[in-house]
C-alpha cells in the first residue's frame, strides 16, 4: 500500500523523534555514567574492612580500604573547586597532585592540623604553628617538614611500640643504635622493640630516631664523637655540617662520680638520663587513642609544637620532677607532662636541677643533696 505524501510526512516525524528519543536517552545514560565517577574520598574509619589494620598510612591489604582517604582516581579534586562538589570543603587554588584531595603541600595539614580527620591533631590546630620557625617545635619552613620524618605509606619504618607513627628508619648515629640496642630485651634490635630493661621503650625508640638528624647521642662525656648533623651555635642558629664533640651523656645515675681531672667523686645526679626524652620531656607523645591516650586536639605534642618550652624542655627541682615525660604522667586536658615548668630558654638552671638535686616538694631549700647543698 502506497502513503500519500501527507502520511509519509507524519512517518518521517514519528521516525525522527524516535531516533531523537534514543539519542537523549543514550545521552544521558553516558553523562550519568560519566558522573557516577566514584570512588570518591572516603573518611577514615578504623572500623568495618579496616579493623586491626593500624592508621591509614599503612598495612595496606587487598580488602582495606585506605587509599581513598587520600587519593581518588577520578575524583581528585580540580583548582578551584566548591565546597560540596567534590568533598565537604573547597579546595582554592591550590593545584591538584598526585589524585589527591590537595596539593602535596597542603595534604598532611587537612588531616592532621586544619581539621580532626585523623583523630590526632597536633600544633593545637594552628597551621601557621607548623608553617612559622620558632624555638617550640619541629617546624616545615625550614628544616623539619612532615615527610622528612615520616614515611606517609609506612616502608621502612621503626616497628614494635612506635610502629603506628610511622616513623622513618635508617641514618641513625651508629653509637646510638648500639648502646640502645644493648637495652632491648624482647622484639630483637631497638627499630623493632617491645620491651627494654629499663626506661620507657618508646623513648629508647624516640631516642635513636631522633639522632637521624641530630648527631649528638653520648654515654660518656669524655667520649669524642665526630658526626654530621643538624647543631645548635652559639648564637642560637642551626645549622648542618659535620664536627666534633664531647656532650652531656645518656645514661643510668651512678652512685659515685668519676670524670677525669675532677676533684669530686660523690654523687651528681639522682635521676637516670637514657634518653633523649630525660630532658626534652615537654609535650605528651601518647596521647593518641591508639596509645591509650585522649586523641583529639593536642596543644602540646612533643616533638612537634610546645608553646613555651624551648626545645622542649622542661625544669624541675629533683627527683619527682625529672620523671614528668615518661610513661602516661600528663594531664589529661592539656597533654602536657603534670608538673613540668615552662622552659623559654634552653640554659635556664630548672634544666639541671631536674636531675642534679634531690628534692621532693619543689623548692631548692628542700634538696639535701646537690647543686648548692653539698658540692
Amino acid at each position: 500500500m502506497r502513503l500519500n505524501a501527507t502520511e509519509r510526512g507524519k512517518t518521517m516525524v514519528r521516525k525522527s523523534l524516535f531516533i531523537a528519543a534514543v539519542v537523549a536517552a543514550l545521552v544521558l545514560g553516558f553523562a550519568v555514567s560519566a558522573y557516577a565517577i566514584g570512588p570518591v574520598y572516603i573518611t577514615w574509619n578504623a572500623g568495618g574492612n579496616n579493623a586491626g589494620t593500624g592508621g591509614p598510612h599503612q598495612n595496606y591489604q587487598l580488602t582495606t580500604e585506605k587509599c581513598a582517604v587520600c587519593h581518588s582516581v577520578h575524583a581528585a579534586a580540580p583548582s578551584n573547586a566548591g565546597a560540596g562538589e567534590f568533598g565537604p570543603q573547597a579546595t582554592g587554588a591550590a593545584e591538584t597532585q598526585l589524585l589527591l584531595r590537595s596539593s602535596v603541600a597542603d595534604a598532611c595539614t587537612y588531616c592532621h592540623i586544619s581539621t580532626n580527620v585523623a583523630g590526632l591533631q597536633v600544633y593545637n590546630g594552628v597551621a601557621s604553628n607548623y608553617t612559622v620557625d620558632d624555638v617550640y617545635g619541629h617546624n616545615g619552613s625550614t628544616s623539619a617538614e612532615c615527610a622528612d620524618c615520616h614515611a606517609v605509606h609506612g616502608a621502612n619504618t621503626f616497628k614494635g611500640y612506635i610502629g603506628g607513627k610511622i616513623l622513618k628508619k635508617g641514618n641513625e648515629q651508629n653509637e646510638a643504635t648500639a648502646t640502645l640496642n644493648a637495652l632491648v630485651t624482647a622484639g630483637g634490635d631497638v627499630w623493632g622493640a617491645t620491651a627494654v630493661s629499663s626506661g620507657d621503650v618508646g623513648d629508647v625508640q624516640v631516642t635513636a630516631f631522633c639522632t637521624r638528624c641530630h648527631k649528638t647521642f653520648s654515654t660518656a662525656s669524655e667520649t669524642t664523637i665526630t658526626a654530621a648533623g643538624y647543631f645548635v651555635e652559639w648564637d642560637g642558629t642551626v645549622t648542618f655540617n659535620s664536627r666534633s664533640y664531647k656532650n652531656h651523656p645518656l645514661k643510668t645515675a651512678e652512685a659515685t662520680f668519676v670524670a677525669n681531672g675532677a676533684n669530686y667523686s660523690g654523687r651528681v645526679a639522682w635521676a637516670d638520663a637514657e634518653t633523649c626524652r630525660s630532658c626534652h620531656a615537654a609535650g605528651d607523645t601518647r596521647v593518641s587513642t591508639s596509645y591509650g591516650g585522649t586523641g583529639g586536639l593536642v596543644a602540646w605534642s612533643f616533638p612537634h609544637w610546645t608553646n613555651g618550652n624551648a626545645s622542649f624542655l622542661v625544669a624541675g627541682w629533683g627527683v619527682n620532677d625529672a620523671n614528668i615525660g615518661i610513661a602516661d604522667d600528663h594531664d589529661s586536658s592539656t597533654g602536657k607532662p603534670a608538673g613540668s615548668h615552662s622552659v623559654a630558654d634552653g640554659a635556664e638552671d630548672g634544666v639541671c636541677l631536674r636531675c642534679h638535686t634531690n628534692g621532693s616538694t619543689g623548692a631548692p631549700n628542700d634538696a639535701t643533696a646537690g647543686v648548692n647543698v653539698s658540692f
